[in-house]
């Protein structure tokens, strides 16, 4: 007797089907997202990052011809460097630079020259680099490292090179990153919802931030002014995080090596460099030993002698009650500060770069020109 062959009930059929179909939906929206988020959305895998440069391809496309100087730095050059206040917006029509901030929180000589790295690659390329030393990034070690700022999620595919060479558990890097692009729903998705429904999204896991920045890039302290009190507050977390680094303080190599190696990337692309030390207010500057302070104007002075390239110590440029912490400047402090910076720094270092240096010295320059031909 001949076996009959048994077939499967239609539902069941149909319900493969629709798993298969929402397997492969649920692929393609992953695949999607990724490179939504490496290309036209990097808003939504680093909102510091991605405000930023969104910001600055807006003024960029103002007037494409004006040469580029950009400022890396830490959140101090975040909340201090205020390019509005360098010189009056020039007419569209003029040539004076585009001063641009381009520092971010956390930032050390690493992420200064990943960030730069990813500028280049994306086709921007600046005339001029004016590159913030935090002192205490130049000592990364035990548990003061740069990369305990290093938010994975938001890493670049072409920052992993990087990384392998300056990161001490680069596998672990690797690693988590992949899974992060495995999974970019679950990986930005305080950041995704933020963007889309920030109702939905707990005050503290906001981006809003940098919802603050200004056209030039520049974020403002959230506040005019602090209290007596408040400054105290943040004064003694500052402390807590700085003093005992201080203490032990030396030249480390990893910011050596990328300091060194972001100098070398700038004299590749032609592009001019200024180092710049931000203020500090007196009661931070008493948390350094004597010896921390020489071992810093040492380094910077051979740093400089070695690429031909101009320093700035701002240390002492600001008094105490124009910041909100001891080191992190108040509006007012930013202003004061943007004010001498432009008159007294960037000034020299266009022209010694042979940039126009003010939207009148620019149309002067165009008058010579025309008169010598």
């Amino acid at each position: 007797m001949a076996k009959t062959r048994r077939t499967r009930p239609a539902f069941v059929q149909r319900g493969r089907q629709a798993l298969a179909w929402g397997l492969v939906w649920v692929l393609a929206l992953h695949v999607g997202l990724s490179i939504s988020l490496e290309t036209w959305l990097p808003v939504a895998r680093d909102p510091e990052y991605g405000r930023k440069l969104a910001l600055l391809r807006q003024r960029i496309a103002e007037d494409p011809q004006r040469p580029l100087v950009l400022v890396l730095g830490s959140s101090r050059s975040g909340l201090g460097v205020r390019p509005a206040a360098f010189e009056p917006r020039p007419d569209p029509a003029g040539r004076a630079p585009l001063v641009f901030n381009f520092a971010m929180t956390g930032a050390g000589p690493v992420h200064e020259l990943m960030f730069l790295r990813r500028l280049l690659a994306q086709g921007i390329h600046p005339r001029m680099v004016l590159i913030e030393v935090h002192p205490l990034f130049l000592h990364q070690q035990s548990g003061y490292a740069e990369e305990n700022w290093l938010n994975i999620n938001r890493l670049q595919r072409c920052d992993l090179e990087l990384l392998a060479r300056y990161h001490s558990n680069y596998p672990a890097v690797h690693h988590h990153w992949r899974w992060s692009r495995l999974a970019p729903w679950w990986a930005h998705r305080f950041t995704l919802l933020a963007l889309f429904e920030p109702r939905w999204v707990q005050q503290e896991s906001r981006p809003d931030t940098w919802t603050r920045l200004d056209p030039d890039g520049w974020l403002p302290f959230h506040r005019e002014q602090v209290t007596l009190d408040e400054y105290g507050r943040a004064r003694e977390l500052a402390k807590k995080e700085y003093a005992r680094a201080l203490q032990s303080f030396h030249v480390t190599s990893v910011p050596d090596r990328a300091i060194r190696e972001l100098f070398d990337l700038c004299r590749r692309h032609e592009i001019a460099t200024g180092l710049f030390v931000m203020p500090e207010a007196s009661d931070f500057r008493s948390w350094y030993p004597d010896s921390a302070r020489e071992q810093v104007d040492a380094y910077l002075a051979a740093l400089c002698r070695e690429y031909q390239c101009p320093l700035v110590d701002a240390t002492f440029w600001i008094e105490d009650a124009l910041f909100s912490d001891g080191h992190h400047l108040l509006p007012a402090g930013a202003n004061h500060f943007s004010q001498r910076f432009g008159r007294e720094v960037l000034q020299p270092m266009l022209a010694r770069a042979g940039l126009p240096t003010s939207p009148a010295a620019d149309v002067a320059s165009k008058r010579r020109t025309k008169t010598s031909r």
